[in-house]
């Protein structure tokens, strides 16, 4: 471990202060809340329960249908539409219930120096912002007792402080601050941790912890409950031992019906909310979207130039060389892991807007990085077996990635790194620059929505 002496006594507080500097720092200076910049596109959809509710005091919403601010405040809610005509929500309310305790503290702070207390004040804005660091702390905490299980100090912090500074997570703590990955990030974290508990020691009280967890993360984004993919193939090293798997679930069954009953439960809001406003427990308010499983696009998803996932977080090769080094204890990981990777993949980017919209890189795939921490801290145990050379060669990437990273994401601010529209010819024109390109124009394509929305290709 001689080439991670200096990260000898870099743990948890000081990942944690140094996550904390950098994001505030970053924030405090970017000053979104006083553009209102914050509840936008997808957090305002995340965002309309708590104003409708509290403010409003109407989640049919139909407040919008008055000629008084109808504009402004359509515009503020940007609901979908029922058949019949009935506004709904688009986003399903796990992520209002995140923003709560934020709002809460907003909404008095509004009352008490003057600002308008209707959901959508700066102050409003302010703390959605920082909710998103708030959580993401508390997973980097569930992450960090996950991999010192199994790796050395040196090795979890280099792990953390990679997935927090070398990948697309610190854009979704600043530029993209409200949206729901740096949550998802916690959750999954959390959720991987009571996982590995009950898994070491099945008790009831853990059981529920996982039902609740598992059950809030579909509650923030439906696709989330694959994280159950992992929960059965952990601990199954290979395919001989499924049947062993299953038995030993099977004498757990209590346990399992109470983790399925704390998912219902914690989804039970949503239904009530859609019977309530549609008349139906099960709706698709992503009216007219749909996956479009006979037409994924994982290759470009991946290595793409518009949001490829490797492009533009290039040090998660890391990671995925890491899944060919998951031995010994950490074998427990490799088909559960595995399988889940492929289904999420799968299932992410046969959705219409494969690329999400206006994003930095692909912004689903933050979701899932705690469970990618497992192979990455594999990689750099591996990496320090190796000469001298090797993890020369190996840090040197590793540290440019990181800049590399922070780079990109100060590129995505000025747009000089387009939001939804970049080519390869774009990508290599403003590598490395700080300036738009007067002719960039020429060398973006921009994706027809109407025509993904249809299934049928874009370009």
């Amino acid at each position: 471990m001689k080439r991670l002496l200096f990260m000898k006594n870099f743990n948890i507080k000081w990942i944690l202060a140094l996550t904390f500097i950098s994001v505030i720092w970053v924030n405090l200076n970017h000053e979104r809340w006083k553009s209102k910049d914050v509840i936008t596109h997808d957090i305002m959809n995340y965002n309309s329960y708590l104003p409708a509710l509290f403010y409003e005091k109407d989640l049919l919403l139909s407040f919008l249908a008055d000629t008084i601010n109808q504009n402004i405040e359509s515009r503020l809610y940007s609901p979908n539409h029922t058949p019949q005509g009935k506004p709904v929500i688009k986003m399903s309310m796990g992520m209002a219930i995140t923003y709560f305790p934020f709002f809460i503290l907003a909404h008095i702070y509004s009352k008490i120096f003057d600002y308008p207390a209707n959901g959508f004040s700066e102050p409003y804005h302010f703390a959605i912002l920082f909710s998103s660091l708030f959580y993401y702390l508390i997973g980097l905490l569930f992450l960090w007792k996950i991999l010192r299980y199994y790796f050395s100090e040196a090795i979890s912090s280099l792990t953390l402080i990679c997935l927090t500074f070398g990948t697309n997570v610190f854009a979704y703590l600043t530029l993209g601050a409200g949206m729901a990955h740096p949550i998802n990030f916690s959750l999954t974290a959390i959720f991987l941790f009571y996982t590995l508990q009950w898994h070491q020691h099945p008790g009831i009280r853990t059981a529920v912890l996982i039902g609740c967890v598992g059950g809030f993360l579909t509650l923030v984004r439906p696709i989330n409950i694959l994280v159950f993919i992992f929960f059965f193939l952990y601990d199954i090293k290979s395919l001989a031992e499924v049947t062993a798997k299953i038995k030993w679930l099977n004498s757990y069954k209590f346990h399992l019906l109470t983790i399925f009953l704390f998912v219902f439960l914690i989804f039970t809001p949503q239904l009530i909310y859609w019977k309530y406003v549609t008349g139906q427990f099960l709706f698709n308010s992503y009216v007219g979207e749909h996956f479009y499983f006979n037409k994924p696009h994982i290759f470009k998803a991946l290595f793409g130039f518009r949001k490829g996932w490797l492009i533009y977080t290039p040090i998660m090769l890391f990671s995925l060389g890491g899944f060919f080094l998951l031995r010994d204890e950490l074998k427990k990981f490799k088909l559960a892991l595995t399988v889940f990777l492929l289904v999420y993949l799968y299932v992410a980017f046969s959705w219409w807007c494969w690329w999400y919209g206006g994003s930095f890189g692909q912004r689903g795939l933050i979701d899932i990085y705690p469970l990618l921490a497992i192979p990455f801290g594999a990689f750099l145990l591996k990496v320090e077996t190796q000469t001298i050379l090797v993890k020369k060669c190996v840090y040197s990437l590793l540290t440019f990635f990181i800049l590399l990273n922070l780079f990109q994401t100060m590129q995505a601010k000025y747009n000089i790194i387009h939001y939804d529209s970049m080519t390869r010819k774009n990508y290599f024109e403003v590598f490395f620059t700080t300036t738009k390109k007067p002719d960039r124009e020429k060398y973006l394509k921009h994706p027809d929505y109407q025509k993904a929305m249809k299934g049928e290709d874009e370009e």
